[in-house]
């Protein structure tokens, strides 16, 4: 599950298609700077402070196995969130810089609290507020764990009232602004504070050429990168090798590997389906036996379980068969786990998006398994200033200078070995969504919770299991938002 790091950070280079000034507030891409005069601070955008040494603490989850932790402190969806000294790596010195640069810019000490574990937040927020003894002045909420009961058990205040955040610049997620703020009330925020997680396909480059089979990649650029298409490569690349009339990823070769736990989701959302919206008063809407959500389950759920082309698993991808095996054509992973397991792989391989549901969809899609950040029912307002300055300060320059590193050089120069897997993870990394229905989980039989147990049997029971939680969702996302809609 995702996994995600607070990114500090050093001074914002922009162009002319990338400063993000009053007058050109919007545009996010990174280009090369051309001359020093085109060289634009975010610290010129916000108003001057003297913050007089104070300390802004965040609380992050730890987790060792980030893709970037090499001695330095990591979280899962906060990756770069804190570095200690200089090493020569280029993403960690451009945390360790622009760290610097904003404790010297705002005179202020930025300090990470790491807590027990990435799902014990909510046990942790709760106790800190009851208490009164607020370990950090902002909290790292994973997407999956507890999101509900931390907002209706009243213990996060709104983020609308402290100041400098503008969440309609690029660096802010706006799909969380559209689907996370329930009655109206911002208690996340998320964008280029972290590192997105996402789920994507690797591939076996030299497999796919032995069998002759087409190119994904072109099959992406070609806006025919499908389920169905998938499901075909997955049937011509699996094999009983050794002949003995059963399947065995030990032995065996299968055209799919994919986790049908956490990542199974996934794939219904790169369907361009999510299980729940909001309307305009920011009341769920619940989506979820629709004709083309009926359609998407059971084109995935016969591409995890019809005959013998998939090896399904549950947790770490190291089951006995990877990439590096040469025994699958495609293989699914969550982005932080990239590293991990192929950075050292013998063997070539590419990067794809998950497929669309078919070549009418215009997007490829995917879902954010990395997190959000939420302020303590009683944060001292006198703090807001301080917190809206360096928040803002982090997604701006986590946009212009940080993400781009972690996506450019960390991920496109030692891991991504093609020009063609450099151009699907800008395809990947540019439609990132969350769905209300994942994040905001009220128990085992609710939306993303669902979808996900029930890509993990193997009979098909998606529309009687949804009918017959129906009501019991709308009754409880009804209790959720009344709650939430009275918070004071």
């Amino acid at each position: 599950m995702i996994v995600s790091i607070l990114i500090f950070g050093i001074v914002a280079s922009c162009t002319k298609e990338n400063q993000f000034s009053p007058e050109n507030p919007t545009d996010g891409k990174n280009k090369e700077i051309e001359s020093p005069e085109q060289e634009i601070f975010v610290f010129d955008i916000l108003p001057p402070n003297d913050f007089k040494g104070e300390t802004m603490k965040i609380y992050i989850p730890p987790n060792d196995e980030n893709p970037v932790h090499k001695g330095t402190f990591c979280a899962i969806g906060t990756i770069g969130s804190y570095s200690e000294e200089l090493t020569g790596d280029s993403f960690n010195d451009a945390v360790y810089n622009r760290n610097r640069k904003i404790e010297d810019e705002y005179n202020l000490k930025l300090e990470p609290v790491y807590g027990n574990s990435w799902s014990a937040t909510y046990e942790e927020l709760s106790k800190d507020v009851k208490s009164g003894d607020l370990r950090a002045d902002v909290y790292f909420t994973h997407v999956f764990w507890n999101v509900a009961s931390i907002v209706t058990g009243g213990y996060l205040r709104t983020w609308e009232p402290v100041s400098y955040i503008d969440q309609k610049k690029p660096w802010w997620n706006q799909t969380s602004i559209k689907n996370l703020n329930i009655a109206n009330k911002t208690f996340f925020i998320s964008g280029s504070v972290a590192i997105q997680d996402v789920i994507l396909l690797a591939f076996n480059k030299q497999l796919l050429q032995a069998l002759a089979l087409e190119s994904p990649y072109n099959l992406v650029r070609d806006k025919k990168w499908t389920l169905d298409k998938l499901d075909e490569l997955a049937v011509a690349a699996s094999a009983d090798l050794d002949g003995d009339g059963v399947y065995n990823p030990r032995e065996d070769r299968y055209g799919l590997a994919f986790c049908i736990d956490w990542h199974s989701p996934a794939l219904m959302y790169a369907c361009d389906e999510i299980s729940a919206t909001l309307d305009g008063k920011g009341y769920p809407q619940i989506e979820l036996v629709t004709e083309k959500k009926i359609a998407a389950f059971d084109k995935i759920h016969n591409l995890l379980w019809e005959g013998n082309k998939t090896h399904r698993y549950n947790g770490a991808p190291n089951q006995g068969i990877d990439i590096d095996s040469g025994r699958v054509l495609f293989h699914g992973y969550n982005l932080f786990s990239i590293e991990k397991y192929l950075r050292s792989a013998e063997v070539e391989y590419g990067i794809l998006p998950l497929p669309k549901y078919d070549e009418k969809q215009e997007n490829y899609m995917t879902c954010s398994w990395t997190g959000m950040y939420s302020l303590p029912i009683n944060i001292d307002e006198s703090k807001f200033e301080m917190i809206g300055t360096v928040m803002e300060s982090m997604a701006a320059l986590g946009h212009t200078d940080v993400v781009p590193v972690y996506y450019d050089i960390l991920l496109k120069e030692k891991i991504s070995r093609d020009d063609d897997s450099r151009d699907m993870l800008d395809i990947i990394l540019g439609n990132i969504v969350y769905d209300t229905g994942l994040v905001f989980q009220i128990g085992d039989s609710h939306p993303g919770n669902m979808i996900k147990h029930m890509f993990g049997k193997q009979e098909k029971t998606y529309v009687s299991e949804m009918e017959k939680s129906m009501d019991k969702i709308l009754s409880d996302y009804d209790e959720m938002y009344n709650a939430i809609l009275n918070l004071e």
